[in-house]
């Protein structure tokens, strides 16, 4: 496992700032989680910490060396990210996308390797596609072609996950079976996600982006607070005990825009 670390981003694009002046970690081992509202920044900031985006300024220290100074087969080994723009007409076989996985592992004209056949097996089992290996990913539902690309990300074996918005088009089941997985790895992981409350019960750490910068870090029950959740996401919402884990659970409040009534 390793440390990734944002250090003072800023990405300008056609002339408009998108990030400026981002710092942030995701610690060994370490689920950190990026929040934020819809054009706050996040996939733009996973885009450059993944190396599809060049940063303005700044850098991103995968282990305290510079991303962009390791070849693409050495940062593919070390860093595996599932994007927001995922291919969706593939001509290939669920085995056969997850199998992409393991290219930064194999020589020019090689073959698999028993280690990659087991990768690929093992990824599979762990998004619970066993079986599946012949099916065309273009014929899949939008929450099984996540998962395939899930487990080709688990198939590169890396030592740092970016994800962003993995759980869109999953049901409630895989997305709870997917968070569970993640918690059990333990994998350096920087992850971006809309529901708040799978924030909160998922990651070590929370990163809130709010117009392009950080404005709160720190565990998910000192960030998410109803102070920063009126200011940021514009909602009213009281913080409390989830019942059944004691995570911090957000209610939002669906009938009050913030501002019309004190919070209790």
């Amino acid at each position: 496992m390793m440390r990734i670390a944002v250090d003072d981003v800023s990405v300008t694009l056609s002339g408009r700032s998108i990030l400026s002046g981002v710092h942030l970690v995701a610690g060994e081992g370490e689920i950190a989680g990026l929040i934020g509202p819809n054009g706050s920044g996040k996939s733009t900031l996973l885009r450059t910490v993944y190396r599809h985006l060049k940063p303005t300024s700044g850098r991103v220290l995968l282990a305290d060396r510079d991303v962009r100074e390791l070849a693409p087969a050495e940062a593919a080994r070390h860093l595996a990210a599932l994007p927001q723009e995922r291919g969706s007409d593939f001509e290939f076989t669920v085995r056969e996308v997850v199998a992409m996985g393991r290219s930064p592992y194999q020589r020019a004209f090689a073959g698999e390797s028993t280690q990659d056949r087991a990768a690929v097996a093992d990824a599979l089992a762990q998004v619970g596609l066993a079986g599946h290996e012949r099916r065309s990913f273009a014929a899949l539902s939008g929450g099984e072609r996540q998962r395939v690309l899930l487990a080709r990300a688990f198939a590169q074996q890396p030592d740092v996950l970016v994800l962003d918005e993995p759980t869109n088009h999953l049901d409630v089941q895989h997305q709870v079976e997917l968070l569970a997985l993640l918690r059990a790895q333990r994998r350096t992981t920087l992850i971006s996600l809309h529901d708040l409350n799978a924030a909160a019960s998922l990651c070590d750490r929370l990163h809130v982006l709010h117009r392009g910068e950080v404005v709160a870090s720190g565990g998910p029950r000192d960030v998410l607070t109803p102070e920063l959740l009126a200011e940021v996401f514009g909602v009213r919402a009281a913080v409390v005990d989830h019942p059944l884990t004691g995570d911090p659970l957000i209610a939002f409040d669906h009938r009050s825009p913030v501002g019309t009534a004190p919070l209790p």
